[in-house]
């Protein structure tokens, strides 16, 4: 079930963009103590940047407190601030609104809940001339997850997404 849920989720993400090939197209690796994953960015014009990261979200995983990992699909649609550097190497600093999906754990519950969050998200991307990007970036959460308190079911504000906006990303992509 949560397969098929995050497999309709990507789809849905993909359908609502158009054109999945419309520019510069990226794919890589998605690494932060929040989890690691996989991510898929590509240029809808030339100042603007979407970006999909499925990820396993790891909170508590490092520290020995849990042992299963959720997983985490989020959209971020960038908008380009300002462009500096040289031939070699051009620096994209870049904030958007965006999205974020999953199953994961919050931060004061013991069990997995599904979790809808509007996102915020301000990065420094790096592309280099070999076709490889780099992206430097934080992005906060701000929605709710279910849970389950005595028997009850529980909708409630998702605590991990302001905490672990502290946290940086790094994503190393190839372009395409």
């Amino acid at each position: 079930m949560r397969t098929r849920l995050t497999i309709a989720s990507v789809l849905l993400l993909f359908l609502m963009q158009g054109r999945l090939c419309a520019g510069d197209l990226s794919a890589g690796m998605f690494n932060s103590v929040r989890g690691f994953g996989i991510s898929l960015d590509y240029a809808a014009g030339s100042d603007i940047l979407n970006s999909y990261m499925l990820y396993a979200d790891t909170f508590g995983v490092y520290h020995g407190k849990y042992r299963d990992a959720g997983v985490k699909l989020v959209y971020l649609h960038y908008n380009r601030l300002t462009s500096f550097g040289s031939d070699s190497c051009e620096f994209d600093v870049v904030l958007g609104p965006g999205a974020s999906t999953g199953y994961a754990r919050d931060r004061d519950s013991d069990r997995f809940g599904y979790l809808l969050t509007a996102d915020i998200a301000l990065a420094i991307r790096a592309k280099y001339g070999r076709n490889i990007d780099l992206e430097l970036g934080t992005f906060t959460e701000l929605g709710f997850i279910t849970g389950e308190s005595g028997g009850n079911f529980q909708l409630r504000m998702y605590d991990n997404g302001l905490y672990q906006s502290l946290l940086p990303f790094l994503k190393i992509m190839i372009r395409f």
